[in-house]
């Protein structure tokens, strides 16, 4: 074999060489780096308790006096988008039920349907949020109407716990055990929430 051959053929496998460098140097770039899409879909399951806070109705006028109910319990399911691991909205269908006093008549079971989102400033472990929810309630004061729906309006803060945090940056990893405590009206009352959830 001639000596232009033996180039041709160290060249040819240089080439092959080279190129299969380039291939696993792009796929492993490819593999830590790439561009993640900015929206995940995810499910929240969230339970706490609502102790009555105040009413701003009167006795005997229209309108919802809930002079009887102090505290509720419920639990929330939510199906919504996260959006760049920051933002989360999404529909969510709730039941709260009266845990005390034990004579409330007209509102043991209350079903609620809203809106639901959470904001996390920071992209830390241990992140911070700010939490709302608007929506419609059955939970009914003691009135001659019934069980009538009315509007229902949350705001609150958090703590929201990554706890696979250190693969957020290989991977979108939004799964994250919360804690958040609101302020929440409907029916002329006032109630503070304090939840537990799980998002995944």
């Amino acid at each position: 074999m001639g000596e232009a051959a033996k180039w041709n053929i160290m060249n040819k496998i240089k080439s092959l060489v080279l190129a299969i460098a380039l291939f696993v140097a792009g796929a492993a770039q490819a593999q830590f780096s790439q561009a993640l899409s900015d929206y995940e879909y995810m499910f929240k399951v969230e339970a706490g308790y609502a102790p009555y806070v105040s009413n701003l109705g009167h006795p005997g006028e229209y309108g919802y006096y809930i002079n009887d109910l102090r505290h509720t319990t419920g639990i929330n399911v939510i199906n919504g988008v996260c959006i760049k691991q920051d933002f989360f909205v999404g529909l969510g269908l709730g039941y709260n039920y009266v845990a005390a006093p034990a004579h409330f008549k007209n509102g043991w079971h209350s079903a609620m349907a809203f809106i639901d989102f959470d904001f996390r400033p920071l992209d830390v472990e241990f992140a911070p949020m700010i939490i709302g929810k608007l929506g419609a309630s059955y939970m009914m004061g003691d009135t001659p109407y019934g069980n009538t729906i009315a509007p229902y309006a949350e705001v609150g803060l958090g703590i929201n716990w990554y706890y696979n945090h250190v693969l957020s940056n290989m991977e979108r990893n939004n799964r994250s055990i919360f804690l958040e405590v609101a302020f929440a009206y409907t029916q002329q009352t006032t109630f503070l929430p304090v939840r537990m959830g799980w998002r995944f």
